[in-house]
């Protein structure tokens, strides 16, 4: 199959966060599979929304790269891809793969007549990550365009059961959704033996540092637990990084909070593997595939009852689930976990057996599937 897949935001260049890491897992293992796959993207980063890298087209790992030049008007995240009428007539793809709630959708749905592809939506459910004010006034004129628009959609593609609760009560037909767990880790993370960590009392966050990943109230959780010391890395948002940086200075942690910056995918790995918990203090989010890679590791997790978190660990069997914004509640879970060898052994053996339904192997043979059932080939 010739695939195209649109995206605004590309770990090539390296731009890093959840849909973005979904985006390359499942077109690298698409081209592994032998289809001919494309990605139609920017060359801006999304946490920081500069420019990283060159215009232009560009191969890595089998698949084709078009970083095309942004409109200047932009809501959120959400931007128009200049040059991408012309570019997706020039790929000429049998299937178009289109990501989040952003103006290419509905331009995508326009073209169809004309450029006979089918049409798969992957919103990655956009009421849960309302980062910006213009978003949340927004979106119920899009999720009411979303709904006119829907019959000529031909597959969307819902990660959850909370995910496709949502589209079914904006009036998009059940027949239209299908659930397929998004392809959050590779099986090569099973190879890895499951160790114990260098120092029991060390939690590892890691992902992007932004306000809404709730690392402020994280740290004053950690002030409450004795001993316990905490790594954060993941690119930062500038301000809100100094924002941090005081707050560790308020709460006399300088000895133990360590900050890494931007890290690569080996090194968040051995991070991952030298913790005795990770910990996901998100305040908004939808399924932080970070949880699957920790779980996979066999480290366990503590994570905030937010989006579809709740799908994707298991309260009590693989980690432990708090409410949101609440330090005192994080404490007492940062603490239970630490002090208790026995409690997290238990997890570990239960986190890599329950992360093993969440491999990109297995959603992309599914995600396979789908394209030929679109363009009735089987």
């Amino acid at each position: 199959m010739r695939i195209a897949i649109v995206c605004s935001y590309y770990p090539w260049p390296p731009s890093v966060g959840g849909v973005e890491t979904i985006v390359r897992n499942v077109s690298t293992k698409l081209a592994e599979r032998n289809h001919e796959v494309y990605v139609v993207t920017t060359p801006f980063d999304v946490t920081t929304m500069r420019q990283v890298s060159t215009y232009g087209v560009e191969e890595r790992d089998g698949v084709i790269v078009y970083k095309l030049k942004p409109g200047k008007l932009r809501v959120g995240y959400a931007r128009f891809l200049k040059g991408l009428k012309e570019t997706v007539e020039e790929i000429r793809p049998e299937i178009v793969h289109e990501h989040n709630l952003h103006p290419h959708l509905f331009q995508l749905v326009k073209w169809k007549g004309n450029n006979s592809y089918k049409l798969v939506a992957e919103l990655h459910h956009p009421a849960v990550n309302l980062d910006f004010f213009a978003q949340r006034i927004l979106l119920p004129f899009v999720a009411y365009w979303l709904k006119k628009e829907s019959p000529s959609i031909d597959a969307l593609l819902a990660h959850t059961k909370l995910e496709k609760r949502w589209l079914m009560s904006k009036g998009i037909r059940e027949d239209s959704i299908k659930v397929i767990e998004p392809p959050f880790i590779s099986s090569k993370l099973f190879s890895r033996r499951p160790k114990e960590p260098s120092n029991p009392n060390r939690l590892l966050y890691i992902g992007r540092v932004v306000p809404k990943k709730g690392l402020h109230i994280l740290l004053r959780a950690l002030s409450l637990v004795n001993d316990a010391e905490l790594v954060i890395a993941g690119p930062y948002e500038k301000r809100y990084f100094e924002k941090l940086q005081r707050l560790v200075v308020k709460l006399r942690l300088e000895d133990r909070v360590k900050f890494k910056g931007k890290v690569t995918e080996e090194e968040k790995i051995d991070l991952m593997s030298s913790c005795s918990v990770l910990v996901c203090s998100t305040l908004a989010d939808y399924h932080p595939i970070v949880l699957f890679e920790a779980q996979a590791l066999g480290v366990p997790v503590i994570a905030t009852k937010v989006g579809a978190v709740s799908e994707m660990m298991l309260d009590g069997e693989t980690g432990l689930l708090v409410k949101a914004g609440d330090p005192y509640e994080l404490a007492k879970s940062i603490a239970t976990l630490i002090e208790n060898e026995d409690l997290r052994r238990r997890f570990s053996v239960k986190a890599r057996e329950f992360a093993k339904n969440f491999t990109v192997e297995r959603s992309v043979k599914k995600l396979e599937r789908l394209y030929y059932d679109v363009l009735n080939l089987r």
